[in-house]
C-alpha cells in the first residue's frame, strides 16, 4: 500500500478527481440529452418504440389497417353477381376472424375448436358466429350448397360484428 501512497496523494490525481466530481453531473446530463435526441431521430427506434406505445394506448394492434383493408376487399366480393364470390367472401371472413382469434391467444387447432373453448362472456356474438361457421363448413364441404346474397350478407355481418367485438375492426 505504501507503494501507491505517492500516486494517490499526488496533486494531479486530486485535481482530476475534483474535476470529475464537479463536471460529472454535467457530462451525465449532456449524454442523457444526446441519448434522448438520438432516440427521437432514429427511425428504427421510433418505429419499434412509438408503434408499441401507440398500440398500448389504442389497445389495438398496429397492423389493424391491413386487416381493415382485407376486410373491405372481402366485403367487395358481395357486390359481384357471381355466387362463387359470395361463397369466397364467407370463407375469407372466417379466415380473418380465425386469424384474429389465434393472435389473441384463443386455444384450439381449428376455428371450430376455438369457438367451442370460448364463452359467451368473451364474445357476445358467439352463438351467431357458431352458426356462421356451420354455413361456412357447408360451403366448403358441399359444392352444391346454395347461398343467396341475403344469407351471405347476414353471415358477413355476423363475422363483422364478431371482429368489432374483438376490437379488430
Amino acid at each position: 500500500m505504501e507503494l501507491f501512497d505517492p500516486i494517490l496523494n499526488s496533486p494531479i490525481l486530486q485535481f482530476v478527481i475534483a474535476m470529475i466530481q464537479v463536471l460529472g453531473p454535467f457530462i451525465f446530463l449532456m449524454l442523457l440529452g444526446l441519448s434522448i435526441f438520438c432516440i427521437f431521430k432514429s427511425d428504427f427506434l421510433k418505429m419499434s418504440i412509438w408503434i408499441d406505445f401507440l398500440e398500448f394506448i389504442k389497445v389495438r394492434g398496429h397492423d389493424t389497417g391491413k386487416l381493415e383493408k382485407r376486410w373491405q376487399y372481402t366485403i367487395k366480393r358481395l357486390e359481384s353477381p357471381n355466387v362463387a364470390d359470395w361463397k369466397l367472401a364467407v370463407i375469407e371472413a372466417e379466415a380473418l376472424t380465425e386469424e384474429v382469434l389465434a393472435r389473441m391467444g384463443f386455444g384450439g387447432e381449428s376455428f371450430g375448436e376455438r369457438l367451442k373453448k370460448m364463452k359467451p362472456e368473451q364474445l357476445p356474438s358467439l352463438v351467431n358466429l357458431t352458426n356462421a361457421h356451420q354455413v361456412r363448413n357447408n360451403i366448403v364441404h358441399d359444392p352444391d350448397y346454395r347461398l343467396d346474397i341475403n344469407e351471405a350478407s347476414k353471415i358477413i355481418a355476423v363475422y363483422e360484428k364478431a371482429l368489432q367485438e374483438l376490437d379488430a375492426l
